[in-house]
């Protein structure tokens, strides 16, 4: 995502690579120290500090861009308490006081997950069938204000002038109802919208069903990650 842009100016005859991370703990732009690894650089750190080797070693240098990812975060202050001891250890490493240092550094942007994930390990879920697990159960205009537009709310009152446009949906889980009736109601809040579906993003793209590859699920290792972005 460039911001102020619309994805027509850029991809027509442009090739990109967009870089995104869910679920937003600190380990996005905060260095930590783990207690079995040892000291850690966020990935945040090792963006910058690859674009820089990129730039002195390439002869094209000056055409290398500022870095620049997304991190699509889990807004729910509780959930995100609930989920910090329920799935990684408890160690207060899923806070939100470096939202704003990233979004203002331009380094990385702080985008829209949903209020709570739907995420089976919290004891309660803003659904009105308290549906967990499955993001594409979100299919009215209810329990998608309560997902989607007061998750929005939430990183504005945290970020004003600097809150993301973009969405990516929970598991990439999207659905009819989303697509095609909820989000283009919504144009003057957000520019597009992220699944997980697995193939590139062109001009032709739905901007409310993007696809990403996903690290895991589409690819494994270096290698693999370049002969992915060999097929465009």
């Amino acid at each position: 995502h460039i911001s102020g842009t619309h994805p027509h100016d850029y991809l027509e005859d442009t090739k990109c690579v967009g870089l995104s991370w869910d679920d937003g703990t600190n380990h996005d732009f905060v260095d930590y120290y783990h207690p079995d690894y040892g000291y850690l650089r966020s990935l945040t750190s090792v963006l910058v500090s690859s674009t820089l080797y990129l730039r002195q070693k390439s002869n094209r240098a000056p055409t290398v861009p500022e870095p620049r990812a997304t991190s699509f975060v889990i807004v729910s202050p509780h959930a995100r308490d609930e989920l910090d001891r329920a799935c990684i250890a408890g160690r207060t490493q899923w806070r939100e006081d470096w939202w704003l240092p990233a979004a203002t550094q331009g380094v990385l942007e702080i985008a829209n997950h949903s209020w709570d994930h739907l995420h089976p390990a919290l004891t309660t879920v803003r659904h009105s069938e308290s549906r967990r697990g499955n993001f594409a159960a979100v299919r009215n205009e209810a329990d998608a204000d309560l997902q989607i537009l007061d998750a929005q709310a939430y990183l504005s009152q945290r970020l004003g002038h600097f809150t993301s446009p973009l969405f990516a949906y929970p598991y990439g889980h999207a659905n009819d109802y989303l697509v095609q009736e909820y989000f283009p109601k919504h144009t003057a809040t957000f520019l597009g919208a992220f699944t997980t579906d697995g193939d590139f993003a062109t001009d032709q793209s739905n901007r409310w069903r993007i696809p990403r590859f996903a690290c895991g699920e589409h690819w494994t290792s270096r290698a693999e990650l370049g002969q992915l972005l060999q097929r465009h």
